[in-house]
């Protein structure tokens, strides 16, 4: 009796262990638009690093404009 409790203890943590390991590598299937967008990103060589002193000094439509017109690696910093 005390060894098939171990072992259901046993397989209860191996499937537990499984499990999770399952969750952790699950990821999101890009959409056919940000396939395509990712490669039309792939013949743009730039980046912009937009600088702001103060969160009210962003300009969040340049900074959309580059990213997603441009297609530009961009970052801001405040």
């Amino acid at each position: 009796m005390k060894e098939n409790r171990c072992l259901l203890v046993i397989l209860f943590l191996v499937l537990c262990s499984s499990w999770t390991v399952s969750q952790a590598q699950r990821f999101d299937q890009p959409t056919s638009s940000e396939i395509y967008q990712k490669i039309q990103k792939l013949g743009v060589l730039g980046n912009v690093l937009y600088l702001a002193a103060h969160p009210d000094d962003e300009n969040t439509r340049f900074i959309a404009y580059c990213a997603n017109h441009k297609l530009y690696n961009t970052a801001y910093l405040s």
